[in-house]
């Protein structure tokens, strides 16, 4: 493997330090939108976000041996078409920065941060203005990965109690106790805030429906950092209206962008946020980390970080 295509823009250190330590490789970068089938039978490493891989482009990629993908998600790449290609993702780069977003985000709800901004440009000072605490809530956290794991030990700096959802239940640290998903609506009318980081899968799509939402607390606060179909717009229309839960905050869409006429932004129980809690400028920086540590060893598959099964679509 020596040819690599990138529609990933590395920075120029980056591009230094693959010429420096991998002089016999070949880097081309080429913008998502301009790959032809050339580069794409030139590619035996193909470094990617993911979404500019099609199933009908598969079969110009007659050489690729293997894809770096520089985030977490594979929801758009073909993998039923992938059969002998080797995958790597860049899953746990995102622990730190999707953590104190929700925090911050958590904090600006139950702090009435941004009622407050908005009295600040008013010129307005609220007497007796109270706001809640955190510290004693029950968290349920749908995804014990690096995310979840990292999320649920800040929590319990505040003082939370958290319960992860997996597969099967396994033990995972920082969390106080783990239980299997499908145990999710026995357990669900315990948490006072659910925190959704679900990959997206075929066992995750639809998951959470309006019964999930009816068994929560009225008074409970729902945060999607995870994946947007994990329920309906339907179902996130149904919630909001009927008032099932006190308030949801969503970071990710089943459309994205929404448009400015979207139902969504009528409601005053939500808070939308643009798909940004693991955008900051270290993102690329980590997920180049382990693109060059799988790399290294580019002639030991198995020894690479991240490996994903193709079959199971993580």
């Amino acid at each position: 493997m020596k040819n690599i295509l990138s529609t990933t823009r590395l920075r120029e250190d980056m591009l230094e330090q693959l010429e420096n330590e991998f002089g016999g490789y070949e880097f081309r970068f080429v913008k998502s939108r301009e790959v032809t089938d050339r580069d794409r039978e030139w590619a035996d490493i193909f470094v990617t976000y993911g979404s500019d891989m099609k199933a009908e482009d598969m079969q110009a990629f007659k050489n690729l041996k293997w894809v770096m993908v520089m985030s977490a998600g594979l929801d758009d790449m073909p993998l039923s078409e992938m059969e002998g290609v080797h995958i790597t993702n860049a899953k746990g780069i995102h622990k730190i920065q999707m953590t104190e977003y929700t925090i911050g985000l958590l904090l600006n709800f139950y702090k009435d941060i941004h009622q407050l901004n908005l009295e600040q440009e008013r010129a307005y000072w609220r007497k007796q203005a109270v706001t809640e605490e955190i510290y004693g809530k029950t968290v349920h956290i749908l995804g014990t990965g690096s995310i979840g794991s990292h999320l649920a030990g800040v929590l319990k700096a505040f003082g939370t109690e958290t319960t992860g959802y997996n597969t099967k239940g396994r033990e995972v640290e920082n969390f106080d106790r783990t239980l299997p998903v499908d145990e999710l609506h026995a357990h669900i009318g315990e948490a006072d805030i659910v925190i959704n980081i679900l990959p997206s899968t075929g066992s995750t799509r639809s998951m959470l429906n309006e019964e999930t939402f009816r068994k929560m607390k009225d008074t409970a606060v729902f945060v999607n950092i995870g994946r947007g179909d994990i329920m309906t717009d339907d179902t996130v229309n149904a919630v909001l209206s009927e008032g099932y839960i006190r308030h949801m905050i969503l970071d990710v869409f089943n459309q994205e962008p929404l448009p400015p006429g979207h139902k969504f932004y009528e409601y005053d129980n939500l808070t939308i946020t643009p798909h940004a809690s693991s955008k900051t400028p270290e993102y690329l920086t980590r997920a180049f980390e382990i693109f060059i540590y799988n790399l290294r060893r580019a002639d030991d598959f198995d020894s690479m970080e991240n490996i994903i099964d193709n079959a199971r679509g993580y």
